[in-house]
């Protein structure tokens, strides 16, 4: 009983959890601008891979999803439209996707920081999920640039562009932290993973409206955290509106679900980790 309770109140103690990390900030600070860094160091054109990469990637998807496929957002066929849609939703995902894969492998390929039993290894799945939020970042500067472009302009909500980066951080690092864990104990997680945000991928409207998924299979949107943060970003940016309270409910919730049973779990078997590897 004294057991469940003690696991009762680690989970809701979320003040703990963030003045935990606030204590390792200069580590975090410090990986994160290096692990940033270390991505470009010897390329040709150094950081400036950070802003081609989002903006090839948007050119090849419209090319292929609004001109040879036709798909259409709402009653327009406009590629620049399609193409901030399609921004929406490719931001944020390509930082989530990545950063959940990379975690399978991550305690595996810092074995000398496993071993060091002085050093926080709760702040390495942080700072893998900063490092691809700051390459989200760039992304969403250019879909600012996009939307102005288009002529939709910017209304008072893109203030809550913020919240919705929080929410994202915090499911992304909550899973991230789960993964980190269990890879380490089951390998085949990091193979799992890859198929199951494959699958999540098809499943969140990211290249294509909400709105051809069949009426029966829509829940599968509705339980989506991802689903619902793409969609906030679009309520805001495409259509000027506030996201519903549903979105906000529902993906702040589950968000801080994964945040707090993903920090709980990782604390609670960090000191397993020298053993398996």
């Amino acid at each position: 009983m004294s057991k469940a309770l003690t696991l009762l109140v680690d989970l809701i103690d979320v003040p703990k959890t963030v003045a935990t990390l606030v204590r390792f900030r200069e580590a975090i600070r410090i990986l994160t601008w290096r692990d940033f860094r270390a991505r470009y160091r010897g390329s040709i054109f150094g950081i400036l891979w950070a802003v081609a990469q989002p903006l090839l990637m948007m050119l090849a998807y419209t090319l292929v999803f609004s001109y040879f496929l036709k798909v259409r957002f709402g009653s327009t066929d406009s590629p620049t439209v399609f193409a901030v849609y399609l921004l929406c939703g490719l931001v944020p995902w390509n930082a989530f996707s990545e950063g959940v894969n990379a975690s399978c492998s991550l305690m595996r390929l810092s074995p000398n920081l496993v071993k060091k039993v002085v050093f926080p290894l709760e702040v390495l799945p942080v700072n893998l999920t900063l490092v691809t939020m700051i390459q989200q970042l760039i992304g969403l500067a250019l879909l600012l640039i996009l939307v102005l472009a288009v002529g939709g302009g910017l209304n008072g909500w893109v203030l809550l562009l913020p919240f919705f980066l929080l929410v994202q951080f915090m499911l992304q690092t909550g899973l991230s932290w789960l993964l980190a864990s269990l890879s380490v104990f089951i390998p085949d997680f990091r193979q799992a993973t890859g198929l199951f945000t494959l699958l999540l991928m098809f499943i969140t409207p990211i290249f294509y409206p909400e709105t051809l998924i069949p009426e029966r299979l829509r829940f599968l949107v509705t339980l989506n955290p991802m689903a619902q943060i793409v969609g906030m970003y679009r309520r805001v940016l495409m259509e000027g509106l506030p996201p519903t309270l549903e979105q906000i409910a529902w993906a702040g919730g589950m968000s801080l679900l994964f945040w707090m049973v993903g920090y709980v779990w990782f604390t609670r078997t960090k000191h397993a980790f020298p053993d398996y590897l």
